[in-house]
């Protein structure tokens, strides 16, 4: 058995609770496009939200994840849903129970951000890509880090958001801002480790989108970035 440990085992049932087991999310679909038939490692999937989604556009999945009490919830709810899921305990920096060029896509949902290595990770990915395979990937967009303790600004609007601050200050920070149901500590890096890394594991970027946010700060600030590359 994999000898793991993660952020998110002790707030498990506070995020199960608070995400849902829904999924909404269109440029997500519009990122991964048609996947009818492929096989598609979802890793970092947490408790499934990913991975079905995934497999009701058409894909063959299997879910991986860290967190032995988040893939339990998934577990769950595959079996009252059945999609045909297959969901495994691993870490994402290796990935060693995972096959070499054994899937056709893989995909990380909102989670590199909280993984504490990147280059392993992407290696680990690109390893388990079959040749011209892609990887699909939403992050918190680099530049919405959390600055230092009282940098931020009021807008005109009332609203209140955090300005870039420590941009080039890469490695974990505590961001108090975060949903209560989020570990404490994320992993910030800066936009060129994020293409340099992938590049330099095969995975060069085909596709960016910066889809504009619902609230007033990222209808003017990105908050997330999603991403595809193909495996060379």
């Amino acid at each position: 058995m994999v000898n793991l440990t993660s952020a998110y085992e002790e707030l498990a049932d506070a995020y199960h609770a608070g995400v849902g087991a829904g999924f909404d999310d269109p440029t997500f679909d519009a990122l991964v496009g048609d996947v009818h038939g492929q096989r598609i490692a979802a890793v970092a999937c947490g408790q499934g939200r990913d991975a079905r989604r995934l497999a009701d556009l058409g894909a063959r999945v299997v879910g991986i994840d860290a967190s032995v009490s988040l893939l339990a919830h998934a577990r769950r709810l595959e079996q009252e849903s059945p999609r045909g899921i297959e969901y495994v305990h691993d870490d994402a920096h290796e990935l060693r129970s995972i096959a070499d060029a054994s899937f056709d896509a893989v995909v990380c949902h909102m989670a590199l951000m909280d993984i504490p290595e990147l280059e392993p990770t992407v290696r680990s990915i690109a390893r388990i890509l079959k040749p011209g395979g892609w990887f699909a990937a939403s992050i918190i967009h680099p530049c919405y880090k959390t600055p230092a303790d009282g940098e931020l600004i009021d807008h005109v609007d009332g609203s209140t958001r955090r300005i870039v601050g420590r941009y080039f200050d890469e490695g974990p920070y505590n961001s108090v801002t975060r949903l209560e149901i989020l570990p404490r500590v994320s992993y910030h890096r800066t936009l060129s480790t994020y293409v340099n890394t992938l590049t330099a594991a095969g995975l060069p970027i085909v596709k960016m989108m910066e889809p504009v946010g619902d609230r007033p700060v990222w209808q003017s600030v990105p908050g997330l970035l999603y991403f595809r590359c193909q495996r060379v």
